[in-house]
């Protein structure tokens, strides 16, 4: 960081912040349009969540989780919760026989968060996988 620059941004708001970095990256554009994408998309990719970490106290969990997944990125977020999902339903050979309740709410709060034509299709979705059975 420049000299002074920590003193110099207490002064203004998070929203003056980041119209400043925006205003910046449009003069970047207008001097080298690539250049400024690869700028943003370098950010990006070095502001990027990481690696969750274990939860010191079992009770804060979620707390934790909730706090990781507002520092990664959509990739990040996608891996991991599908590796979290596979890891539930391996838990007992292929089907969540030890993990039930935490399948259910993970369906449910995806199914809740679904627009009525998004839930309409993946019950019928649903109906169909089941009838393949």
């Amino acid at each position: 960081m420049v000299a002074g620059m920590s003193d110099t941004i207490r002064h203004y708001t998070p929203e003056e912040v980041i119209l400043a970095a925006f205003g910046g990256l449009e003069i970047a554009a207008k001097v080298d349009r690539q250049a400024a994408q690869w700028a943003a998309y370098d950010w990006l990719q070095d502001d990027e969540g990481g690696l969750p970490y274990a939860a010191l106290i079992d009770n804060n969990a979620r707390e934790d989780a909730r706090f990781w997944a507002e520092t990664a990125n959509p990739a990040e977020l996608e891996a991991y919760a599908l590796a979290a999902v596979d890891r539930l339903a391996g838990m007992s050979g292929g089907y969540a026989m030890f993990a039930t309740r935490q399948m259910k709410r993970l369906a449910g709060a995806l199914f809740r968060r679904m627009s009525p034509d998004e839930k309409r299709a993946f019950v019928n979705w649903v109906n169909g996988q089941v009838q393949d059975e």
